[in-house]
């Protein structure tokens, strides 16, 4: 990333950072395409995480009077959409690899089916990580929230998220080089 992309992503950062939700619709415009992203990049399936997010949202309005300070109700919103996760594989298997091959060489994009290794290769790295630096990739990088929610969300220091980030984004990199 170059030095401008990450000033206009810390830019984008703070001005998530300073919104404010009163309401759930303006909460659910903003974020249900995430929500949803958010949700596919755990289940892979398109009607699961379009149930997923209706579960989330679901949630969030049944316990929006809860919501105690406006502007945390994203890292409150994506923590329920982590919660409906988690209780969604207690109940389900993970997609196999045969199943990921399937659909990603069946999509309506052409992929090289060295793209579909490499993908594939990947997938299996991340899923070798434990569900905790799974969830922090997926906030980050499908979500893309910036890292003052993601902490909020996971209960972790700001700076010890965006270290563990780097530096699982970095060990992903020399893993994959190896293959």
């Amino acid at each position: 990333m170059t030095e401008q992309q990450q000033y206009q992503t810390d830019l984008e950062e703070k001005e998530q950072q300073s919104q404010s939700y009163h309401d759930l619709p303006s909460l659910y415009h903003a974020y249900a395409r995430r929500v949803f992203h958010y949700h596919y990049a755990r289940v892979q399936n398109q009607h699961e995480a379009e149930d997923l997010t209706s579960q989330t949202f679901m949630a969030a309005w049944e316990q929006w009077h809860n919501l105690r300070d406006p502007k945390k109700a994203v890292g409150w919103l994506f923590s329920i959409a982590r919660n409906k996760n988690s209780d969604h594989f207690r109940n389900r298997q993970h997609i196999q690899h045969e199943e990921l091959h399937d659909k990603l060489a069946n999509s309506a994009n052409p992929i090289s089916s060295e793209t579909i290794d490499r993908l594939l290769d990947l997938q299996l790295h991340i899923d070798r990580l434990t569900e905790k630096d799974q969830d922090l990739i997926r906030l980050r990088s499908v979500a893309e929230l910036p890292f003052k929610q993601i902490s909020q969300i996971l209960h972790e220091p700001e700076t010890r998220i965006k270290k563990r980030h780097y530096r699982l984004l970095q060990r992903l990199k020399a893993e994959m080089e190896q293959v």
